[in-house]
This record gives structure tokens, sequence and C-alpha cells, in this order.
């Protein structure tokens, strides 16, 4: 076979390559499906059963703890007790209305924001809804 025939029979199966792996992706994206993230709105709470400068620990879907936090007459935020430093459980300090983590004294604001010590972020919060007296809270879940 000369270099020609050799070229046009390689280049004969470039296309029928292509279309095998065409088909072969578009099998295994049918069978593995992508997962979506599903927005979840669980009632928690009545407003009067949470006072001011209060908190109420919860667990959210995936069993990690979370604290909703009542700041003012109606402001409520929830917030993970998980430090962004380390994973080590921060705490609602009353009197200083922030959060603090005894590992390694790092403080966040009642937003959850990085007032001292070594976390790289702010705490993860969760969306809250107030309806009424009702308290909502929106946890991320995986569908599938």
């Amino acid at each position: 076979m000369d270099r020609r025939n050799a070229l046009k029979n390689m280049l004969a199966f470039i296309p029928l390559g292509a279309a095998f792996a065409g088909i072969t992706a578009m099998g295994v994206r049918f069978i593995t499906p992508i997962k979506r993230e599903l927005q979840r709105r669980i009632f928690t709470v009545h407003l009067e059963e949470l006072p001011i400068d209060t908190t109420r620990k919860y667990k959210d879907l995936m069993g990690k703890d979370l604290l909703i936090v009542r700041t003012g007459e109606r402001e409520v935020k929830a917030l993970s007790t998980v430090c962004t430093h380390l994973g080590c459980t921060v705490y609602w300090q009353k009197d200083k209305k922030e959060f603090y983590c005894p590992c390694h004294q790092g403080r966040f604001d009642k937003d959850g924001n990085v007032l001292a010590g070594p976390p790289p972020r702010p705490l993860d919060s969760y969306k809250v809804e107030l309806e009424g007296d009702n308290v909502f809270i929106y946890f991320k879940d995986r569908e599938g």
C-alpha cells in the first residue's frame, strides 16, 4: 500500500471515531444524570419563642449544627457553627453580641463576618425568611 492510500484509509476512520465517541458520551450522560441542588424551606420556630439577642441550635439537612440568632425586632440570622479556619465549633457570646471560636480565638460579628483571628472567610449562612411570626430557613439539598 502506498502512502496516499494509507492516508485516505486513515482519514476515513476519523469521522467514524468521532461519531463513536459522541454516542458513548451521550450514553454515559444518560446513565448518570447531573445532580441539581434544591432549596427546601423548613419551618423552624415562632418569633416569640426566640427573644432578642438569644440563639437556638438546629441541624441542617446534612446533620451539621447551625444557630438561629435573633438580633433585632424582625432581624433573624441563621449561621453555621463551623469555624472557617479549622472547623472548630463557634459559640454565640450574648454579652459581646458576637460569635467566638475558642480554638484560635476567632471572632465573628452577628452577620458572620470575621472580626479577629485567623479565619479566612465569614461563617456560612442560610437564607432566612419571616412570614408573620414564623421563621423559615432555606436549606440546600442535592437531588438524586
